[in-house]
């Protein structure tokens, strides 16, 4: 009975998969971290199995009369212990769009926006990062504060013209009010070569006191500049970051400076950050700073071994995080929620295997 089954099922996925160009892969990442916290958290401090942002993905090309290619694809998240709770089909990246090696790529769709994407081109010691239990950047970390997944996104990807790389993003507000309409515009640049790189990025959201918080009249602004050198297996990277706050009556800015470093050897690679964030201007003691630095085996091609360790210090009015899940004091409604002045001590032992 069992291999009548499989001979059914083979049976009734060989047609379409004979025609059709579907590539499979995906990561699967796992640790096991010890979380402690202090400051003015009250939260115990404890070992669990954390996630660190599993995914699956399906994607596909369909090469065009004309030369281009209409692509798609579809990410979804799972977790290996502890993790997101947004694990439903289509929860990451998933969007359509047309690719053309002169013109560059046009997507439509959830994605992540520009100014989340830009230091991937010019700030690879950031980006080398081992795990989100390490991790700086999001809208509750110290860096790359306007960079978001979006649903309602219109990207544009360059292509890349002899070292130079352009990436526009628009989100538009399907939820709109005649009151609030809380889109998001961002565009970026660089320059690479094989010795250093340049970038730079901007982002504005309209209607938003914080990205993703809608507010009417206020506006959140965040421009990036950074880049990297790379010498003998080294590659460090340096970076800064205003963010503007305006609720409509007031606004403040808050930059935040950053350096990072990447060495490799053999199957060995060693990457250490450090982070700090000013007060923003109309409020003190609200800065923070975040020490990373981490040790990682390849243990073949696709898989690799790895040791953090992340201190975020924060000032009694500031509540920075790494994208570490779940992460702050325990709430009644089983949530946790970040205290101002909470400092994170978390070491992760993990595992990571690409597919």
């Amino acid at each position: 009975m069992k291999k009548l089954i499989a001979i059914a099922l083979a049976a009734a996925f060989t047609t379409p998969f004979a025609f059709a160009d579907v590539t499979i892969g995906g990561s699967v990442r796992s640790a096991l971290d010890y979380v402690d916290y202090g400051g003015k958290s009250e939260q115990d401090s404890g070992v669990r199995i954390a996630d660190q942002s599993s995914r699956i993905y399906f994607k596909g090309e369909d090469k065009l009369d004309n030369g281009g290619s209409l692509i798609w694809y579809l990410e979804n998240r799972f977790n290996v212990g502890e993790g997101s709770s947004s694990i439903a089909w289509g929860s990451r990246n998933t969007f359509i769009g047309y690719k053309s090696s002169e013109l560059g790529t046009l997507m439509f769709g959830k994605r992540d926006n520009a100014y989340k994407l830009a230091s991937a081109d010019y700030l690879p010691a950031f980006e080398a990062v081992f795990n989100d239990d390490a991790s700086y950047y999001g809208k509750d970390q110290l860096l790359r504060r306007l960079g978001d997944r979006q649903e309602q996104i219109v990207a544009y990807d360059s292509p890349n013209w002899s070292g130079f790389k352009v990436k526009a993003s628009y989100n538009f507000d399907s939820g709109k009010t005649e009151t609030v309409n809380a889109t998001t515009a961002a565009i970026t640049t660089s320059y690479s070569t094989d010795v250093f790189s340049l970038g730079l990025a901007y982002a504005l959201a309209d209607d938003q006191s914080k990205l993703g918080t809608k507010a009417a009249g206020a506006q959140n602004q965040g421009i990036q500049l950074g880049g990297s050198v790379n010498f003998s297996g080294v590659t460090l990277s340096a970076v800064w970051e205003r963010v503007n706050f305006d609720n409509g009556t007031t606004d403040a800015d808050q930059d935040s400076y950053g350096i990072a470093a990447l060495y490799k050897t053999g199957k060995f690679a060693f990457q250490g950050a450090y982070i700090i964030a000013d007060d923003l201007d109309n409020v003190s003691d609200s800065g923070a700073q975040q020490i990373t630095v981490g040790a990682q085996y390849s243990l073949s091609k696709q898989s690799r071994i790895y040791l953090t360790y992340t201190n975020v210090d924060n000032d009694d009015n500031a509540k920075f995080k790494t994208e570490g899940p779940n992460l702050g004091d325990a709430q009644a409604d089983g949530t946790r929620k970040m205290i101002n002045g909470t400092d994170l001590n978390i070491v992760a032992l993990g595992l990571r295997t690409d597919f």
